[in-house]
């Protein structure tokens, strides 16, 4: 009888320190911080945007290049053609004040003619052609450079192209309009929700499109002589993080 007493004191007595200890160790988790995967969670209330500004400029640049082009069948006489022509174009953009490191001509091509027939292939000859491509600082020469190249019998304007020369300040330009619209945008939302903008956390930029415009030229008379570049735009595109107070 005395043997099960101290027994069942025994037990109880372990139930009781077992039960304490999983109450210390519950309170001692209750102090813990909760961590994530990558450390302390954070409950910060955020705004993600995105914006695009814009900014506009004249060109100042001009990008051509020209196609001289000889066909015929004695390959020799074709090529001393293309190189006349090539060097008369070369003295005329010189005498327009056309820098010779803005000048590249490209390595005569020859492209033998064909033409079929009733499934039979007949050789007509060869198409000799050399590319100039010349950058123009001045766009006021522009018109009088194509005029030339209709006198230096140039067979065709293969490509114009306008740009702004330094588009830098554009850029910053546009970038300063993006920012000013996702600010817009931020606390807009933040209104709606009956809060305010605390600061930026993250600015990421999504790429800018340069001011330049690309198009085909036929060659024109020399009574048309104005040629209006307009007003070029480029634009830039951004990601915003804004923190809630």
């Amino acid at each position: 009888m005395n043997t099960l007493k101290i027994k069942n004191f025994a037990w109880v007595k372990a139930s009781t320190v077992l039960v304490s200890f999983i109450a210390l160790v519950t309170l001692m988790g209750c102090g813990q911080q909760h961590t994530g995967a990558y450390g302390p969670m954070n409950n910060v209330d955020s705004i993600h945007v995105q914006a695009s500004g814009s900014a506009q400029g004249i060109p100042d640049q001009a990008l051509l290049r020209f196609v001289i082009v000889e066909d015929g069948d004695e390959l020799g006489v074709l090529k001393q053609e293309v190189d006349n022509t090539t060097s008369t174009f070369l003295d005329v953009l010189s005498e327009l004040n056309v820098p010779r490191e803005n000048i590249s001509s490209w390595q005569v091509e020859v492209t033998p003619r064909y033409n079929y027939r009733d499934g039979q292939q007949e050789f007509l000859g060869y198409r000799v052609s050399r590319s100039v491509n010349v950058k123009l600082d001045d766009i006021a020469s522009f018109d009088v450079v194509i005029d030339q190249a209709l006198a230096a019998d140039i067979g065709r304007v293969e490509q114009v192209r306008f740009q702004v020369a330094d588009p830098a300040p554009l850029y910053a330009l546009a970038r300063a309009d993006a920012m000013a619209q996702a600010w817009q945008k931020a606390e807009e939302l933040a209104a709606a929700s009956n809060r305010s903008i605390a600061r930026v956390q993250e600015v990421i930029e999504h790429g800018s499109a340069p001011a330049v415009t690309e198009g085909m030229m036929v060659m024109r008379s020399s009574a048309d002589s104005v040629t209006e570049v307009g007003q070029q735009s480029l634009s830039v595109s951004v990601s915003v993080k804004f923190i809630l107070e």
